[in-house]
């Protein structure tokens, strides 16, 4: 080896490599390993080997609470939905000459259940690919208990309060409890007409959305959010997305007013780790709304 300098080079050179890495200052490779008192025949570049590096260790996920794997795929089953829902309404349009009644009991019905084949779809797609393949272990799906309703029914109350009072302010805005108000059925979500209209919307509303949206949305979603950044930060989150989720169908006030029902449905589930109790809750808080249509204004 031929001579080597007498002084240690300025490591300001050199400040992201490794230490005891330097510019080889006889250029036989572009750096050399400098042992602290000489220079070394250690070489790293074309004619050199590699200093040895950190091996970058990616620690294993954790989960931070009970849940499955599966935004993604909630995702792509909303999607999957609405296109559906999207496809009966291009046919409705259709076969109607472009004159769809929104509340024709056959619309209701196909554009619903068009959505909720998405909803389901993820939820098996998801407890197939990420858990056990059982709904009950996976998303705490259940037979009600006599608690479970009794649960769901003071859960209902808890959450009707903002909504209706929100629904008298609108009231005593217009014409009074007396007088029908235009404004109110859109704010409750629902305008049934006729007999078939009537049975149509209960059964969706009190029987297949408390089934449907909280598999999807208690059980999948807020499971998967769980899962990833907690039990309380996944309930806001989950409750946020089920209450703009109904902006479409329900206005844009629907997220001011479903937002309390929404925390209330998530806590139950954190709180039973089961869905029965929010279902139970989500059917009595969709059968006020019916009670609500004896009332003239909400007509």
């Amino acid at each position: 080896m031929v001579a080597q300098p007498t002084a240690l080079p300025d490591r300001a050179l050199a400040p992201w490599f490794p230490a005891n890495w330097y510019p080889d200052p006889w250029q036989v490779a572009p750096w050399r390993w400098w042992d602290g008192t000489d220079w070394t025949p250690v070489l790293y570049g074309p004619y050199g080997e590699a200093w040895p590096t950190p091996v970058l260790v990616i620690p294993p996920f954790v989960p931070k609470g009970p849940g499955i794997k599966g935004g993604g795929v909630a995702a792509v089953g909303a999607a999957v939905g609405l296109i559906g829902s999207f496809a009966v309404a291009v046919v409705f349009a259709i076969a109607t000459h472009g004159r769809i009644d929104v509340n024709a009991p056959w619309y209701l019905l196909t554009s619903q259940l068009a959505l909720w084949v998405g909803f389901v779809g993820a939820v098996v797609v998801a407890s197939r690919k990420n858990g056990t393949r059982s709904l009950a272990a996976d998303y705490g799906l259940s037979w009600p208990r006599i608690k479970d309703l009794w649960l769901g029914l003071g859960g209902a109350v808890v959450g009707r309060i903002l909504p209706l009072i929100v629904l008298v302010c609108i009231v005593l805005a217009g014409s009074g409890f007396g007088a029908p108000n235009a404004a109110a059925p859109k704010i409750v979500g629902v305008t049934p007409s006729g007999i078939a209209g009537w049975v149509v919307v209960i059964l969706l509303t009190v029987v297949g959305a408390p089934m449907v949206e909280e598999l999807f949305f208690r059980g999948l979603l807020q499971g998967a959010f769980t899962r990833r950044i907690g039990a309380i930060p996944a309930l806001f989150v989950t409750a946020i997305i089920f209450s703009f989720a109904h902006v479409l169908n329900e206005g844009p006030l629907a997220p001011f007013v479903l937002f309390p029902m929404a925390l209330v449905l998530g806590y139950l589930r954190h709180r039973t780790g089961r869905l029965a109790a929010g279902m139970a809750a989500h059917a009595f808080f969709n059968a006020t709304v019916f009670v609500l249509f004896l009332v003239p204004a909400f007509r």
